[in-house]
């Protein structure tokens, strides 16, 4: 579904583990189309337990988000037992910042990234992440690369790079500790 001249705010829900280049040209698309008063970003799964794929906590992720977009209204959404509640939750959520969820546009950058509110029948945006047209990248490639010690030139705005780097260093540590743990429970 496409947005239409009734759409007067502009959200993009996504994790952020975290921010890369993708989501930044999405959120950029967005502010582009409807100002940064009726933009919002919901920073997903945000009581997650620590994981490689859930490896920054939501303050660190909201402060990689504030470093390129300091205006930008944030929102935190933890994770739901069911689809169902976490729709209606941020629906609630919305509501509060007076965005009416019918006429609000989802962000994403490729039709994965937004099948749960094309079947919820929300209008959205895609900002297609694979046709060439903005930076083809996911979360868990920079991950990997910082499990590596790859280079992160070209995947995250160098505004983050270093402060992405040091917290996965100081962090990396548990991450192996939690991991053999859960090895030897198994």
């Amino acid at each position: 579904m496409c947005p239409n001249q009734t759409s007067n705010h502009g959200v993009f829900v996504g994790r952020l583990n975290p921010m890369h280049l993708g989501h930044e040209a999405v959120i950029a698309k967005m502010l582009q189309q409807f100002g940064i008063e009726n933009s919002l970003l919901i920073l997903g799964s945000s009581s997650a337990p620590f994981s490689l794929r859930n490896f920054f906590s939501v303050a660190e992720r909201k402060k990689f988000v504030q470093s390129i977009f300091p205006d930008l209204a944030i929102i935190c959404l933890p994770d739901f037992p069911t689809d169902a509640q976490w729709l209606a939750e941020l629906d609630k959520l919305l509501l509060a910042k007076k965005f009416d969820p019918a006429k609000t546009v989802f962000f994403g950058g490729c039709n994965a990234d937004l099948a749960f509110f094309l079947d919820a029948g929300r209008k959205c945006q895609i900002l297609n992440r694979v046709d060439g047209t903005t930076p083809t990248i996911s979360a868990t490639q920079v991950r990997a690369l910082l499990l590596s010690n790859g280079s992160l030139k070209g995947f995250l705005n160098p505004l983050i790079i270093e402060k992405v780097k040091k917290l996965f260093a100081q962090k990396r540590s548990r991450l192996k500790t939690e991991t053999n743990l859960a090895n030897l429970r198994k």
